[in-house]
Order: structure tokens, then sequence, then C-alpha cells
């Protein structure tokens, strides 16, 4: 285990790549403010002068729906943009137009919800390792035309390619201009064109993940039919979780939709922690509904809500190859 300065200086100077003279913009919030400070005073040492950092509750009262103005402005400016701060309900319409336009002018580091045990495990991990073994695997299912997954917990997940839609290698390495991804990180992923099954979640994304974190006790069962959520089908014995989840999934016409599939890549990470900005990349296979990430993966669909789905300990085969037994890789 490192520490939340050291994780902050691999993300600066490894993930990054920040050099002399370039401009870096970090958005933060008081929860987070220890970390984004790490990342302020990191920026500092590579680009002495050109670091600017900002405060989410200096514009206006939280959950912030949508991109305040002032901080859209501001990043034109940045060569290089971190979000660092606690995800709330409702904040995608801020995280998302901020995602968007950072990648136009800049590289950025994408960070809700990271916390000091993140930036002393996930972000300590040698990136140059997990960038090599993401490489070697987006080999390996580049061109794959369906998979299947399985777990000990019941998952059961069928999946198809489209040829057209794109595998992103995400291996926290940063260096050109729309160049993004979340740290700590270590993972790829693509959209699923069809997808049949059952998917038993250890794990939710977005706020579910600050809110109820590992599903130990109650792992959330949702059968997938026709590439789409049964709602129906959900099943969880913490019945507010339950109701929660099919509201959410219910917030648009696509927010059923099994949109991303991904392969966790982060090897250094020995346990999933409840903060799925790090247990995203734990090695392991998520799906999430909604948002297919069109841009990377050329997806030709979009929603407004992005929920992962953890499954814990899964056997992967990619077309007639096993690639991964119980969360470990066959390579």
């Amino acid at each position: 285990m490192g520490t939340v300065d050291e994780g902050a200086r691999i993300a600066v100077e490894v993930c990054m790549g920040v050099q002399s003279g370039e401009h870096v913009f970090i958005v933060t919030d008081s929860f987070t403010r220890r970390i984004g400070e790490a990342l302020k005073l990191a920026a500092e040492k590579a680009s002495p002068g050109n670091v600017k950092i900002a405060f989410l509750e200096d514009f206006g009262k939280r959950p912030l729906t949508s991109l305040p103005k002032p901080l859209g402005e501001s990043i034109p400016w940045a060569n290089v943009t971190f979000y660092a701060a606690r995800s709330m309900g409702g904040e995608l319409g801020l995280r998302m137009p901020f995602i968007k336009l950072a990648k136009q002018y800049a590289r950025h580091g994408h960070m809700p919800s990271v916390n000091e045990q993140l930036m002393e495990e996930g972000m300590c991990a040698d990136y140059e390792k997990i960038s090599e073994l993401t490489k070697r695997i987006h080999q390996r299912v580049a061109t794959a035309k369906k998979a299947h997954v399985t777990t000990a917990a019941g998952s059961d997940l069928a999946v198809e390619f489209s040829p057209q839609w794109r595998w992103k290698v995400s291996d926290g390495i940063f260096r050109k201009k729309g160049d993004w991804g979340n740290l700590p990180d270590g993972e790829l992923f693509t959209a699923a064109w069809k997808a049949e099954g059952t998917v038993v979640a250890d794990e939710l994304g977005d706020w579910f993940s600050d809110k109820y974190g590992v599903l130990e006790r109650s792992p959330v069962t949702i059968n997938v039919r026709n590439s789409r959520a049964d709602l129906s089908s959900i099943r969880c014995s913490n019945n507010e979780l339950q109701s929660e989840l099919v509201k959410y999934l219910q917030t648009d016409k696509n927010s059923t939709r099994l949109g991303e599939f991904a392969i966790g890549t982060n090897t250094s990470l020995t346990k999933l922690i409840g903060n799925l900005l790090q247990d995203e990349k734990f090695p392991t296979i998520h799906v999430a509904f909604g948002d297919p990430y069109t841009d990377e993966t050329g997806a030709d669909w979009e929603s407004r809500t992005h929920i992962d789905a953890i499954m814990k300990d899964a056997t992967l085969w990619v077309d007639d190859s096993k690639l991964m037994e119980k969360g470990r890789f066959l390579l």
C-alpha cells in the first residue's frame, strides 16, 4: 500500500504525463479536498504556476444536475483535467458534459467518489504492467464475436458483439489530447450488441456504490431479455435497494439496455472494497445498463444513465477460448 501523495504523483506524472508548461485544471469538492489538494501539489511540481483548482460547492447546492457555466468556460484553458469529487444521485448531468468537453481540449482523469484508500491502493499500482496486460487481452478480444460469463453466484450471460463497434483500452496511460479514463484504472470495454441471460451483481455503480457498497448479503439478480433488464425479474433481499434500482432503470427508454461489457485488468487489486471507481478495475467482468459510451465504442444509441453491475470471480469464454477462470486470467 502506498500513500495519497504517491498516488497523486502517479496520477499526474505517470498516468497523465503532465509536462512543464502544461495547464492542469482540477475539479474537486469538500468531501474529496485531501485528494484534490494532493493532485494540485503534484501538478504544481510537474508544471509550476499552471494549475487551477475548483470546488463544486462554489457553484451551487448539490447535487448539481448540469455543468455550471464557469466550469465549462475553464476547460478550454487546460491541457489536463481531473474530476475528483463524490458521486451524488443526479450528477451524471454534470459529469457527462464535463467529460465530453474535456475530451475536446485536453486529456482527462476521471475520479468520481475517489477516496484516500483508492489513492493508496489502486492509484499506487504499476501502470506500465497494467497497460501491457490490458493490451495483451485486447489482442484476444478485439475481433471476438461472442462472450459467455458465468459465476458461482448464478450469473450466466451470453453476449454478442458488433464488428462495427470498438473495444476501448483503458489502461491508465493518457498522453494524447482526447484521451480519458477513470482513475484508478485498468480495464477494457466495448458495447454489447446483443445480450441474454442472468446477471448477479455483487456491486452496483453510480451512487449505489457509495450508498450500499459490496452486496455480500444482498446481491442483485437481473434477468436480461432481448438485451434489456427485465424489471419484473429484479430480486434483492434489500427492498429499498431493489426499489431504487427499478426506478433508476426507468429513467429513459435505454436505461434498461445492457450497454457496456468490460473486463477488469488491475491485477494489483485483491478484493472488492465497495467503491465502484476502483472495484470496476478488479480482475473480473462487469456490465452496465444504460449509456454505452458511444464516443469510445461506436454504439449507435445513448442514455442519460449508466449503472455498472460487477460479477465477482467470473469465468469468461470469448468465442471458443476460455480467457478467465474465477477471476484469474488464462494467458
